[in-house]
């Protein structure tokens, strides 16, 4: 059986400063990267499986050359294969549809995507791959219970803190939550290894054959990335407790 795990190389610096508009999407100009969070939890959800179930497994990013950073994690982490998607975009619907012309060459019975994004702080890439795909989606997935030739039965989250299980015919798509495996430390030497092997370069993402084939979700371009306005700010208010009863009367009336 094969599982392909989609990684998200995001920067560290977040902040406004480093964020440039490129034609409508967001791009961070001389950031460090790593692994997303929720990524590495699919990670090691999908190292599991082999393990486990001896599957054979692929790890791909979609990004620029920086972006491999996340392939050789997962190569010392112990998956079969890795290959990168040439692209830069922070877009979730143009990340899916990069990687969606991989995935259908995989021809995977199961995919593992993180639940969320750090920098985009949205959960929309592995819904964008099941519908492009027409696989089964779970979403927010926190155990993998049961693997078998033609379903999967997962346990995942349904709000209020309860769980539910939940049984998908294959080829299916698991959005992971954080936590589903516990992430391993893996030493300099070992890292260092995975960086003697080469990374396949699958192909390049086509911004203009991605809108074409999701024209019904690009009907929006990024103008400016600022910090929230500050509307109101918090003031202690000090003195006795004559003083302050004052000063709060003063605050009310000036309210009203």
């Amino acid at each position: 059986m094969r599982v392909a795990v989609c990684c998200k190389s995001v920067p560290v610096d977040l902040t406004p400063e480093s964020v440039k508009i490129v034609k409508g999407d967001v791009r961070y100009e001389n950031a460090d990267t790593y692994i997303n969070e929720f990524d590495a939890y699919a990670l090691e959800a999908a190292v599991f499986l082999e393990k486990e179930y001896g599957t054979e497994t692929t790890a791909l990013t979609l990004g620029p050359l920086r972006a491999q950073e996340v392939l050789y994690l997962a190569m010392a982490k112990g998956v079969n294969k890795v290959l990168r998607i040439d692209g830069e975009t922070s877009r979730p619907e143009l990340i899916a549809n990069g990687l969606s012309f991989a995935l259908k060459q995989i021809d995977p019975q199961l995919v593992l995507v993180g639940v969320q994004s750090e920098d985009w702080m949205g959960g929309e890439v592995g819904i964008y791959l099941s519908q492009i795909l027409k696989m089964s989606v779970a979403f927010a997935v926190v155990e993998i219970c049961e693997l078998k030739s033609t379903e999967v039965r997962v346990r995942k989250e349904v709000g209020g803190g309860r769980t539910a299980e939940v049984l998908l015919s294959l080829p299916a798509v698991l959005c992971v939550q954080s936590g589903i495996q516990p992430l391993r430390y893996l030493s300099a030497a070992k890292r260092k290894k995975a960086r003697d092997n080469p990374i396949k370069l699958w192909g390049k993402l086509d911004i203009g054959t991605a809108k074409q084939v999701l024209s019904g979700v690009m009907g929006y371009e990024i103008q400016t990335v600022s910090l929230p306005s500050k509307e109101g700010h918090a003031e202690m208010i000090e003195g006795d407790r004559s003083q302050r009863i004052a000063k709060l009367l003063e605050i009310i009336g000036s309210a009203l």
